[in-house]
């Protein structure tokens, strides 16, 4: 007599084996793709918040940070199996034998963000750039016309917009010559002929920038010439200063720093808004003296600029909504998106240690 529950046994065995075998887990694939998921989705969220922070500048909204405190993931497995097939009693017939087998997988990650208050942050949002922190931004291969006309608010009694490192001033800046000075700084730096760095005499260190003796390079004796520095020397001290004019003989170079906040507010000038919105009140109104409204894209002309539509936008690298209307860094603005890159890394860099505020929101996502 044939054994007609063969069949069975060996469909059953087969089904058991495929199931049970290395369908049942999950591929590594899986975990690797979490985990850049997760890395691009942060950058998003991080350069949004600092965008949104610094239109919020522009129209005098207060900003608010946080930071992502944890991510967590859990990946579900599941499995099943199925056997279903009709055995005739009499006759012919073959028996019938269907049988399904599968395995899944869910991924239930959950998010922590925590707002950055408190005094060590907001004192740290508040303290003035060092020249430390100049020297090590230059040194790394950062442009010293960015950096210096981001961070540098005045030098040796040349202004760089010094009003606007708070809220939008409701009279034009004065910049034009700081300019020449980023430009100069820049030339001398492509050429590899100025350095910034320290001295050091005992337990004492003291900042210095070289430049070239005086007749060896035009641009280096034009910037002692804008700076008022003694052409005798090659070698300037560097210390902060917040005079309208120079206070030294000529051997020092004072440097008045923004604040980081202070380059946050400095940026936002760079914002273009609606006109609607200029005509309501709703942002400052800088006018020159004749009356004329002056346009903000000549300070940061070259540096940054954040673009406005009242349709989301196609050419954006980084984008937000914010009062009705679409902000945004066009993609192929590359010196306003290195400005932005510049930025975030200053503020990482500044307020990346220190502690959250509770309350933690905890945002889980289901399926």
């Amino acid at each position: 007599m044939k054994n007609e529950s063969s069949p069975l046994r060996f469909s059953l065995t087969a089904l058991l084996t495929l199931l049970l075998g290395g369908c049942a887990s999950i591929p590594q694939e899986a975990y690797r793709g979490t985990a850049n998921g997760y890395n691009v989705a942060m950058q998003k969220v991080g350069e949004e918040q600092l965008l949104l922070n610094i239109v919020r500048l522009r129209y005098r909204d207060a900003p608010f940070f946080f930071e992502t405190s944890s991510i967590t993931s859990q990946l579900d497995l599941s499995s099943n199996v199925g056997i279903g097939g009709a055995f005739p009693l009499s006759g012919d017939a073959p028996n019938v034998l269907n049988g399904n087998a599968g395995v899944s997988f869910a991924e239930r990650p959950t998010i922590s963000y925590t707002p950055l208050q408190g005094d060590e942050f907001f004192n740290r949002l508040l303290s003035r750039i060092s020249f430390e922190d100049i020297a090590l931004l230059t040194n790394s291969g950062w442009s010293m016309d960015t950096v210096s006309r981001m961070v540098i608010q005045r030098i040796n009694g040349i202004n760089n917009a010094v009003g606007a490192s708070g809220p939008t001033p409701t009279i034009p800046p004065i910049y034009l010559d700081f300019r020449e000075v980023s430009e100069l700084l820049f030339t001398l730096q492509r050429g590899n002929t100025i350095q910034m760095g320290e001295i050091a005499d005992k337990d004492q260190t003291t900042p210095v920038i070289y430049l070239p003796r005086l007749g060896n390079n035009a641009e280096a004796d034009r910037l002692r010439e804008l700076l008022g520095l003694d052409p005798a020397l090659n070698i300037y001290n560097v210390a902060s200063g917040a005079a309208i004019d120079a206070q030294s003989d000529g051997d020092t170079i004072e440097i008045n720093t923004r604040s980081l906040l202070g380059v946050l507010f400095f940026l936002s000038q760079g914002v273009n808004v609606p006109e609607d919105d200029l005509a309501a009140g709703l942002v400052t109104r800088t006018l020159d003296e004749n009356g004329n409204t002056f346009d903000w894209n000549g300070p940061l002309e070259g540096l940054f600029r954040v673009e406005c539509s009242s349709k989301a936008p196609k050419n954006a690298s980084t984008v937000i909504q914010y009062r009705g209307n679409w902000f945004y860094i066009k993609d192929n603005d590359l010196l306003s998106k290195a400005t932005f890159m510049l930025t975030s890394q200053m503020f990482a860099i500044r307020t990346g240690d220190t502690q959250g505020q509770t309350p933690i929101l905890t945002i889980p996502v289901g399926n």
